[in-house]
This record gives structure tokens, sequence and C-alpha cells, in this order.
């Protein structure tokens, strides 16, 4: 029998009841994966991206804020009692920076579950563990929505790919909206999950600043 996450808080039922599912997103993390496909000259031609972010509306990362994701994800704690009724949406602002000197950057972002659990259910209530499957993500860029994915879809399906590189310096900010659709049952009222932004970055030396 395999335990339930230990970083998965349980939500107390309250005396008259949950109406519907609830969950918790305890956390939601990052990372960037760099990875340099072109030659380079080594005198400044180095390739980097950094990634920050906040659960804070208006929030603008600060020269402190960006750290290097690729060894370890970086984590924007939701908290512990942050609950997700159905019907309700949760908002996450992410950012990237490509924070080499010269070598601009193709930027691509998938959206993960890090640790799937499937249709694995809880021995004791036989509730569904996972909840990132029924999950609805909105990403958009000064209040226009750019791209829509569904937890349930391919790798593919929740993989945005920016049709402009990202020159050295420049930042891009994202707004995440995450929904838990109203339709979802008490099937999920004990679920939870982790939600992953991967970044990718291709050099494109062709756009070199």
């Amino acid at each position: 029998m395999r335990p339930t996450r230990t970083d998965r808080a349980r939500l107390a039922t309250a005396s008259g009841g949950l109406l519907g599912a609830a969950a918790l997103l305890t956390t939601a993390y990052f990372t960037d994966f760099a990875d340099l496909e072109a030659q380079v000259d080594g005198s400044g031609n180095t390739f980097d991206i950094v990634v920050a972010g906040s659960v804070d509306s208006g929030w603008r990362p600060g020269p402190g804020d960006w750290v290097q994701g690729d060894d370890e994800p970086y984590v924007i704690d939701l908290g512990d009692e942050s609950a997700l009724p159905p019907g309700a949406t949760t908002h996450v602002r992410i950012a990237v920076k490509n924070d080499s000197p010269r070598i601009a950057a193709g930027i691509a972002l998938e959206i993960r579950d890090p640790d799937p659990l499937g249709d694995e259910t809880d021995p004791e209530t036989g509730r569904y563990l996972e909840l990132f499957d029924k999950l609805e993500f909105a990403l958009s860029d000064s209040g226009t929505t750019f791209f829509e994915a569904s937890g349930s879809g391919t790798a593919a399906e929740r993989t945005h790919t920016w049709p402009a590189a990202l020159r050295p310096g420049q930042i891009r900010l994202i707004d995440v909206g995450v929904t838990l659709p109203r339709d979802v049952d008490d099937r999920w009222q004990a679920a939870g999950t982790q939600v992953q932004f991967g970044f990718e970055a291709v050099s494109n030396v062709d756009s070199q600043g």
C-alpha cells in the first residue's frame, strides 16, 4: 500500500460537511532547462536563463528574486491552507529572464505534475489522491490569455512555445490561473497535487543582441 504524499495536507471536513470537492495546492514550483545548441566563441557568449515567481498580485521580480532553477526546483509556497473548491481559481505569477549577455533564447514552457499518482485511491475512503488531471490552466500576459491547457492533456498539449526569442536581458512575465472545474465531485475531496512549470531554452544565434 502506497502512502499519500507527505507534503499533502488533508482537508478537515467541517461539521456540516464539504459541498463538492476541495483540494490543497501546497506548492507550485518550476525549473529552467538551459540547452545550448550552438557553437559559441567563449568571449562573453554564455547562455543562461533564470526564474522567479510569487502569489502576490501585481508582483514584479526584483534583482534579488532571480534564481537558477536547473539544479533544484524553485518553490512558490501557496500555503498549507490554500483550499481550491470546485469552480474556484488560484493565481500564480511566474517570470523567466534571459540572463545571457549576448545570446537570444527560444523559450518553451511545459506544465507538469512532478509526482503523478494516476488513479490511485485512499485505501480507507476510496477517494482519488491525484488532482492534477482535473485542473485547468490559463496563461496570460498583460491580461490577455495566450495559452490554455488541461492537466489531463498530453505533454505536448501542456507545452507552449513562444514564437519570438527572448533577447539578452529581457524578462517575460506570465500570469497562471489554476482552476478546479465545478463538475469535480466528492471522489476528489481529499486529493491534492504539485504543479511544475518547466522552462526549456534553446540558443538562437540568429537573434544575438
